[in-house]
């Protein structure tokens, strides 16, 4: 691992440590313009069912979930978790709210528990970014919505479908859009986020199940399905 993986992951990819402690703190600061950014593409409703895959600190649901049914925050940063459990204290007693310290590529979750999956900073530091989109696919309800954030490629530290020199997945608009699709999400576009910080959106669907009637009357889909 090289110098800048090295100082890199534990202060910003998964907090640890006491490089994670320092980071931790000075993230939620950092972050808090994008969560505002994240939240206007999520379109967030009072009967969502909303998760956050590497939640953080809580920053995103304690301050623009308010409204929501329930949300639920996982992340793999043990200081992180303990964060956001103490911020979202009241939403947890109330039952309107759960943190879970886990893995982007085994959500904790049945199938179709959400109708909306967000993911800010987080998707570029999984191990295996196919996977953790699946997993967030699975989770999500028919017609549900995802939004994630991943950092704009550019050649300075990687090429497209690599890991760079700090740790991060970097991938061109092709490859995320291909990424997506071949997890199963639908209307998939990637689109510069507003910030000089050279991060991206991309938003997909999950495509609603077709009646086995509506499959009938269909002959073409009928043939497709087979």
């Amino acid at each position: 691992m090289g110098l800048r993986r090295s100082f890199w992951i534990p202060f910003f990819g998964v907090p640890r440590g006491p490089l994670g402690w320092v980071g931790a703190r000075l993230l939620p600061k950092v972050a808090r313009p994008l969560y505002a950014m994240v939240a206007g593409q999520l379109d967030l409703r009072p009967d969502d069912v909303l998760l956050e895959v590497g939640c953080g600190s809580a920053g995103l649901l304690a301050e623009h979930a308010s409204h929501v049914r329930h949300v639920a925050g996982l992340d793999a940063s043990e200081i992180q978790v303990d964060m956001a459990r103490k911020r979202l204290a009241d939403r947890i007693a109330a039952g309107t709210a759960e943190i879970v310290l886990g893995d982007a590529m085994a959500l904790p979750w049945e199938d179709g528990h959400f109708s909306v999956v967000a993911s800010v900073n987080c998707f570029k530091f999984v191990p295996d970014p196919p996977h953790a989109l699946s997993e967030m696919h699975r989770v999500l309800r028919p017609d549900g919505r995802l939004v994630l954030t991943i950092d704009k490629q550019t050649d300075k530290w990687g090429k497209s479908g690599e890991i760079d020199a700090f740790g991060q997945w970097q991938w061109s608009v092709d490859d995320a859009k291909r990424l997506m699709e071949e997890a199963g999400f639908s209307d998939v576009s990637v689109a510069d986020m507003p910030t000089k910080l050279g991060l991206q959106f991309v938003r997909g669907a999950k495509r609603a199940a077709i009646p086995v009637a509506d499959l009938a009357a269909t002959p073409e889909l009928v043939g497709a399905a087979g």
